[in-house]
């Protein structure tokens, strides 16, 4: 059962025992006074014509006493919320089948009125009428109440998401339907994504970073919704136009609609536009961005079409940029340690992407050099060591390489960084431990020219940190020069043959100039 239907059942539970304890009551109240004051029963339904008119009259004013009540609560509070969050709120309000019974309801009571008075004359009483009107008197103030929270609630941007993501599944099941009429659902689908964004972007202006991240969730979950149908959409669902894609040239927008990854192409360019609001000022939507991606591209439905592989690193490189462009380091931080996760996922099945993605992570280690961000190319070297660890401890069938392209990450560099050279460091002392020699004597070379100062610093760094967590809260919680406890030792050997063998900047050889491998 939907969220939607239970919403209807409580309102409807709601009201059938508010109106049944106000009926109650009134029964309650009527013996009460017929126990003080004694009437015959039918005198009680027995009226005169000044009483009937009285009778009437009380009606009008109390329905129309509740109907403004309802409509002015409406009048307010729809179109505010849709001007926060999405113009589409509007239509889904109208559209509702509970808003329109209710609000036709009210509006019912007042020309039911209006004609009991007319059929109201001298000697004849519309007792039918006027009983109708007497069970709604019970009824709307019932109503009243349970209406308006169930209005609450829709206008909750939560409920809004989640209606948005059903009326994409509804556009892809009438393009199911009818396959002559798929492309204009699939336009209509696309709109829905771009009004889901438009609740998220809104939300991280106004600093609600709940609502925020609840639209990364349900970008994901309409990804994922729409996998479990894609196989038996009809060709014309995946066709694609300059208005959904706006930023792209018309010839990468057919391919796009060639390899059948429109709906995946129009949810990442969402996430973009998500990350664009969120960066630098809302970091936990950045997470869960960053975390989306790397979940969906190593899903099944991904990793097997190839074209979907290709988006989600281009996705993820299109964010780092994004990212080094704003020079947000946090954001950065985020979106490299996620893309770590998505390479280490892949990497068993398809080594040469992961080769791939280490040369990006080579690329971005240089623009974060050349946009003064030398923390940001530590973290990558860190992510790329990590990443090598990986190969050498799962056997990836391309780490050779992968490992060329680590002890390249800050080759030719006049200042070589401390941070890149540990996490090579820290390498080393894995392959020492684990007897892989060659592989250990290759981070050896790449280190011997480096000034003695900066090797004794970075010696001193890695052996006096014992404390496996960073000291400060971040989304890694990881101290980046924690050396485990059995790798020690073989670090400790490691730069005393480096110190004291010596090491030092060669005249032919300049500094952080790494050995050809």
């Amino acid at each position: 059962m939907g969220d939607a239907s239970r919403e209807r059942i409580v309102l409807v539970r709601s009201v059938l025992l508010i109106a049944l304890a106000i009926s109650a009551l009134l029964a309650l109240e009527t013996w009460a006074q017929a126990l003080t004051q004694p009437v015959a029963l039918g005198r009680l339904f027995e009226f005169g014509p000044d009483e009937a008119r009285n009778y009437v009259n009380g009606f009008n004013r109390n329905f129309n006493q509740l109907l403004a009540i309802v409509f002015t609560t409406v009048a307010i509070a729809v179109p505010l919320t849709a001007n926060t969050y999405s113009v589409k709120f509007l239509e889904l309000f109208i559209t509702d089948r509970v808003n329109l019974l209710v609000l036709l309801l009210f509006v019912f009571g007042v020309p039911n009125n209006a004609w009991l008075l007319h059929d109201l004359k001298n000697g004849y009483f519309p007792g039918f009428q006027a009983s109708l009107a007497l069970g709604m008197a019970v009824l709307y103030p019932s109503l009243l109440v349970p209406y308006l929270y169930y209005v609450f609630r829709f206008l909750h941007p939560t409920t809004l998401l989640r209606r948005l993501s059903r009326e994409v599944e509804h556009e892809a099941a009438k393009a199911r339907r009818r396959p002559a009429d798929a492309a204009h659902h699939a336009r209509a689908a696309a709109e829905l994504l771009e009004h889901i964004t438009s609740v998220g972007a809104r939300s991280v202006e106004r600093g609600d970073r709940t609502t925020a991240v609840e639209t990364v969730l349900t970008l994901r979950d309409a990804v994922r919704a729409y996998w479990r149908a894609k196989e038996g959409m009809p060709a014309g669902w995946f066709t694609a136009d300059a208005a959904t894609f706006r930023s792209l040239p018309a010839r990468e927008i057919d391919e796009i609609a060639a390899a059948r990854i429109t709906v995946e192409m129009k949810v990442f360019a969402e996430l973009r536009e998500l990350l664009s609001a969120a960066v630098p000022r809302n970091h936990d939507v950045v997470s869960a961005v960053a975390e989306t991606a790397c979940t969906l591209g190593l899903d099944p439905e991904a990793r097997a079409d190839a074209a979907l592989e290709q988006m989600v690193v281009d996705y993820f490189n299109t964010f780092i940029r994004l990212a080094i462009n704003r020079r947000d380091v946090r954001s950065v931080f985020i979106l490299f340690h996620q893309y770590r996760g998505y390479a280490e996922g892949i990497a068993m099945e398809r080594p040469e992407r992961v080769q791939e993605i280490a040369y990006y992570f080579q690329y971005y280690a240089q623009a974060a050099r050349d946009a003064g961000m030398p923390f940001v190319v530590e973290t990558i070297a860190h992510d790329l060591g990590a990443l090598v660890h990986s190969a050498w401890e799962r056997g990836y069938p391309n780490r050779g390489k992968l490992l060329e392209r680590f002890l390249q990450l800050d080759a030719g560099q006049a200042a070589p960084l401390a941070g890149v050279k540990k996490a090579q460091v820290l390498l080393a002392g894995y392959f020492l431990l684990h007897g892989h020699d060659a592989e250990a004597a290759q981070i050896r070379d790449s280190l011997r020219y480096l000034p003695p100062a900066l090797l004794a610093s970075m010696r001193d760094d890695l052996l006096h940190v014992h404390r496996e967590k960073f000291w400060e809260i971040n989304d890694r919680r990881v101290n980046m020069d924690y050396v485990p406890e059995a790798h020690r030792a073989r670090i400790a050997e490691l730069f005393t043959g480096l110190v004291n063998g010596g090491s030092g900047a060669s005249e032919q050889e300049p500094a952080g100039t790494v050995a050809a491998s």
